[in-house]
C-alpha cells in the first residue's frame, strides 16, 4: 500500500515535482465518531443537568470535541475527512445533512468501506475459512480505502486516523492518534494530528 506512495515521496525528494507542496500531498483525516465527536463526558454533564443526550439523530457531539475538530480543518490546508464510524452505515445522504444540521466543520470526503469478512485459504487442503470481524477491521477498512483511491493518484499523500479504540495492525501506529472517549478530540490529539498531517 505504501510502496507506491514512497516512490512519489522519494520523487518528491529528488525534486522532481515542479508543483507546489499543497499541489502534491494530499492530506486524508480518518474520523471516527463515538468516542471521538460524542463523549462521555459531554453524556454525563447533560444528564447531570437534566437535558437529553440524544436527539432523533444519536448521540450529541461535545462542543468542545467539535471545536477541536474545526481546529484541525482549519490548520490543514486542503484536508479530506473520510468517515470510518459506524455511523457511515446510514448512508451517504443521511450523513451530509447530519454535518450540515450539527453544523460541523468541513465536509465529508468519503467513507472507508466496510468489512464484513475475511476468508482465508489452507494451502495445503485447499479449504477455506471466514472469520467474521477480525481483530484489526478498521485498519483493514482504511487500507482498503488507501488502495482504492490514494494509492492510485500520482500524488503524495499524508493521514492521520482519530480513533477511541486501537483496532489497527502495527504498521499503522504512526499515523493513529488515540482518542480518550471520555474526552474526545483535545488539544492534545489536535497537536498530534496537526503534525501527523503536515
Amino acid at each position: 500500500m505504501d510502496i507506491m506512495h514512497n516512490r512519489y515521496a522519494a520523487k518528491f525528494e529528488r525534486g522532481q515535482y515542479r508543483k507546489t507542496d499543497s499541489d502534491v500531498i494530499q492530506r486524508y483525516l480518518f474520523l471516527d465518531i463515538d468516542g471521538v465527536l460524542n463523549t462521555m463526558r459531554y453524556s454525563n454533564y447533560l444528564i447531570d443537568h437534566d437535558e437529553d443526550d440524544t436527539d432523533e439523530d444519536g448521540a450529541l457531539f461535545d462542543p468542545e470535541a467539535v471545536a477541536n475538530l474545526d481546529t484541525i480543518i482549519k490548520n490543514v490546508p486542503g484536508v479530506k475527512i473520510i468517515i470510518s464510524s459506524t455511523w457511515r452505515f446510514k448512508g451517504w445522504d443521511w450523513m451530509n445533512r447530519l454535518w450540515e444540521k450539527r453544523q460541523l466543520p468541513g465536509k465529508i470526503y468519503s467513507f472507508t468501506p466496510g468489512l464484513e469478512f475475511t476468508r482465508f485459504v489452507d494451502i495445503i487442503h485447499q479449504k477455506y475459512s471466514e472469520s467474521v470481524y477480525p481483530y484489526g477491521t478498521r485498519g483493514l477498512e482504511v487500507g482498503e480505502w488507501l488502495r482504492l483511491n490514494a494509492s492510485r493518484n500520482s500524488t503524495l499523500y499524508k493521514y492521520a486516523i482519530i480513533d477511541d479504540e486501537d483496532d489497527f495492525p502495527s504498521f499503522y501506529q504512526e499515523h493513529v492518534v488515540l482518542t480518550d472517549p471520555m474526552l474526545g478530540i483535545t488539544k492534545e490529539v489536535v497537536i498530534k494530528v496537526i503534525k501527523a498531517l503536515l
